[in-house]
């Protein structure tokens, strides 16, 4: 990738300062009190999603001064990796919060996939997409390894959305399973939310990052003088305010509200095991 003759520098277009800035605004207020929420209801494992929404603000102010200077490479590394790589984080955190719902209504056997297995299965694939990405990412800015690096990248992204695909699969098959099952009327409400409300949250949030991860396919397909990477209005549209809906949406239905307060894994695993106990002593 090589600096253009213009004064769009390294960018195909002349990039909005003032977007970048109303983007770095919306996603760093949302981290913050993403942040703010994890603090208050002690839900340590939303850590992957306070970390990604504050990537995404940092990339967008990068972006800004990328903007303000097009010619300059670390600024426009520094943009692209960080707006590029926190939807690998998000789904993270719908990856285990998707083990707890299932550990939580005690229904393992209605999920394809153990709940323990899926978080370390899912989130083992998507730690792997991440560092494709990254390390493709890294290598596209160096014009020896552009094409080597836009190689790695995709497949990265393929990775990340096969990954989401099957995840998709299973947890509908899951709700599909305890919407026939008697037991779901049994299961206990300890907040604001029922469980399968924060079930159908991680739906929409995983179909908003697969159709992320489709544009970003077809954007790396075409190349750095492709129609989707030569206009700016898609990275945002296609990008960032689906990426923005994600944060946004897991304000208003926390695990938090579901769960009970202060609760993990393990804690789960145990209360599961508790019961099945009981249920053969009597």
């Amino acid at each position: 990738m090589t600096s253009g003759d213009n004064d769009n520098g390294i960018y195909p277009y002349h990039p909005n300062r003032i977007v970048c800035i109303g983007a770095a605004i919306l996603f760093g207020t949302s981290a913050l009190y993403h942040l703010y929420s994890m603090i208050l209801k002690k839900t340590w494992f939303y850590s992957a999603l306070v970390v990604g929404s504050m990537m995404m603000t940092i990339g967008y102010v990068a972006r800004y001064f990328s903007a303000k200077e097009p010619s300059q490479m670390m600024p426009y590394v520094m943009q692209s990796l960080f707006i590029i790589l926190p939807p690998s984080l998000y789904a993270a955190t719908i990856y285990m919060i998707y083990g707890r719902i299932v550990l939580f209504v005690n229904a393992p056997n209605a999920s394809l996939i153990r709940p323990t297995r899926v978080t370390k299965v899912f989130v083992i694939g998507d730690v792997f997409a991440f560092f494709m990405q990254a390390g493709g990412g890294g290598m596209m800015v160096q014009e020896s390894l552009s094409h080597l690096g836009q190689k790695i990248m995709l497949l990265g992204l393929f990775v990340q959305l096969a990954f989401f695909g099957l995840f998709l699969v299973i947890s509908l098959v899951f709700w599909k399973r305890m919407r026939s099952s008697p037991s779901q009327y049994t299961i206990p409400i300890y907040g604001k939310h029922a469980w399968d409300t924060l079930l159908k949250l991680l739906f929409y949030a995983a179909a908003l990052i697969i159709l992320r991860c489709i544009y970003r396919i077809i954007e790396f397909s075409q190349g750095y003088t492709g129609y989707l990477a030569s206009h700016e209005v898609f990275l945002y549209l296609f990008d960032a305010f689906p990426m923005l809906v994600v944060q946004v949406m897991f304000h208003f239905v926390h695990a938090g509200d579901v769960f009970p307060r202060g609760t993990t894994m393990g804690k789960l695993a145990r209360q599961r095991e508790s019961a099945v106990s009981l249920q053969e002593r009597v």
